[in-house]
């Protein structure tokens, strides 16, 4: 649940963005110093494994698997790893991975 803090200062979400994450170092999520939220789906068939600093390596980081929640990290709660870039690898095939953010409200 997001909280009334967040709400407060979210501005537009941009809608969902989906990524091809191939089995090496995929770029997921530019760095975004006025994200508030993001918002990481679980992959749909293999484990995907997230990170945010250097390469992406399998199962050295966040490991995200099929049919879980998806990740959600907010700007509060979790500083940079909110507003960082997020590198990610798929386990055995490239498979889109979808992630939403909300930013900051201009003005």
């Amino acid at each position: 649940m997001i909280s009334d803090d967040i709400r407060a200062l979210a501005g537009v979400s941009p809608g969902q963005t989906v990524v091809n994450v191939a089995t090496t170092d995929t770029p997921l999520v530019p760095q975004s110093p006025s994200r508030v939220c993001l918002i990481i789906g679980a992959p749909p068939t293999n484990r995907v494994t997230l990170t945010w600093s250097g390469a992406a390596v399998l199962d050295q980081g966040v490991t995200l698997y099929p049919a879980q929640p998806p990740l959600v990290l907010t700007a509060q709660e979790h500083g940079a790893l909110c507003t960082g870039a997020v590198r990610a690898i798929s386990a055995t095939l490239a498979q889109n991975v979808a992630y939403t953010e909300t930013v900051k409200a201009l003005g």
